[in-house]
């Protein structure tokens, strides 16, 4: 959960092996002239920006979380957790949950206890699916994803509640699919299998020249992140990976971050390179890909009771991604604003933080957007950002 302002020798062929056979189903599927397998039953059908966000109902209420493998269990807002439900006393918890919740670690560091409550779970319902078997949840400030997202969320979906449901998302037309039964790999150009464990997101594998590299899929993170020692491990072996910012504030749950950003080049997932991919580091030696990994495909969907990820595309082949600038920007009363920079980053941009995000190349960005401008903002050429912001009564106009 981080978001942004020998064993391979073993698994892979067996990946494969199984890549395999579902190349092997389609083909004997098309010579059959089998029809396609019929539509799943649709949990929920939503829109979605960029982060899968859900409408949840707890006692006959509507609330909206963000789904995020990253997190291990279902997650309340602070403000609204009193009521919803009651706190957990220690001595009541199972003694592997008292272990467990004694140290909680985060891409950056570790949770402190005083900076999360324990609670009792209570039915709730994504759509038609009612969720009755989570063990604990957690309680625990989230003001800051709001800033980061764009978009007012009251709680989190975990990868305890992810494993219950088959998640089919559409890039193309910006939908998400809740469905009750895993879809057919037959709707898919490709599906291969991904690790799953207690406690863990799902682990796909990348290639790195001659090494197999497992990488978690993070769907609460923005973009990628890698051990600091792989970091280190691309320089010493004259790898292609070049510092992109240091202005990179982000938000995990330990709170506020700012690591080094990277661009890397010669990763290549299931034989399809990806070119370039922006990385940040994890002193916590975590490998991650987020949202950003995920965009990259016009569809995609994760099948928990058969471990598959199915998807399709042409190509993940990105380039161009190195940052023209470096902005921060979050959300606060229902505006973007450009918040959290150092004076380097603001330096000669006439800009200031506070500023009110008004257009951005002549196009009004509602908040939920908010990725999208991060992106404006980093990639325009120099000579072709038309900024139209507000500074406290004052309309300006800001050429970068």
């Amino acid at each position: 959960m981080k978001l942004i302002f020998g064993k391979a020798r073993k698994i892979v062929p067996l990946l494969l092996c199984v890549t395999g056979l579902a190349g092997c189903a389609n083909t004997l599927a098309n010579k059959a002239q089998v029809k396609n397998p019929a539509t799943p039953e649709s949990i929920l059908d939503t829109h979605f920006e960029r982060n899968l966000i859900v409408p949840v109902t707890i006692n006959h209420k509507t609330w909206h979380f963000l789904v995020d493998t990253g997190a291990s269990v279902t997650v309340i807002d602070k403000n609204i957790a009193a009521e919803i439900t009651q706190p957990w006393l220690l001595s009541e918890l199972p003694a592997n949950y008292r272990q467990e919740f004694s140290h909680v670690k985060t891409v950056s560091g570790s949770l402190e206890n005083q900076n999360f409550t324990i609670l009792k779970p209570m039915p709730f319902s994504i759509g038609s699916q009612e969720i009755r078997d989570n063990d604990i949840w957690l309680s625990m400030d989230l003001s800051l994803f709001v800033q980061s997202l764009g978009v007012d969320i009251n709680g989190i979906i975990g990868i305890d509640t992810f494993r219950k449901i088959n998640w089919q998302v559409d890039n193309e037309k910006k939908r998400l699919v809740l469905l009750k039964d895993g879809p057919s790999a037959l709707a898919y150009q490709q599906c291969t299998g991904y690790d799953d464990s207690y406690n863990r997101m799902p682990q796909l594998w990348f290639n790195y020249g001659d090494n197999h590299v497992p990488f978690r899929i993070d769907t609460g993170a923005g973009e990628s992140y890698v051990a600091s020692d792989f970091i280190h491990f691309v320089k010493e072996h004259k790898g292609s990976v070049t510092l992109d910012s240091v202005n990179s504030p982000g938000v995990d749950a330990s709170g506020m971050i700012n690591t080094p950003v990277y661009i890397l080049k010669g990763l290549a997932f299931n034989n399809m390179p990806l070119g370039e991919i922006t990385v940040s580091e994890s002193q916590n030696q975590q490998f991650a890909v987020g949202m950003g990994f995920l965009s990259r495909f016009k569809r995609y969907a994760f099948i928990p009771s058969r471990m598959m990820f199915c998807y399709d595309t042409q190509s993940i082949e990105r380039h161009g991604l190195a940052s023209k600038r470096s902005i921060s920007v979050h959300y606060a009363h229902q505006h973007i604003k450009v918040f959290y920079n150092n004076d380097a980053a603001l330096r000669n941009t006439g800009l200031r933080n506070g500023d009110i995000l008004l257009k951005v190349n002549g196009v009004a960005y509602s908040p939920a957007q908010i990725d999208e401008v991060r992106k404006w903002l980093r990639l325009t050429p120099e000579g072709k950002l038309k900024l139209t912001v507000q500074r406290d009564t004052q309309q300006m106009e800001i050429n970068l």
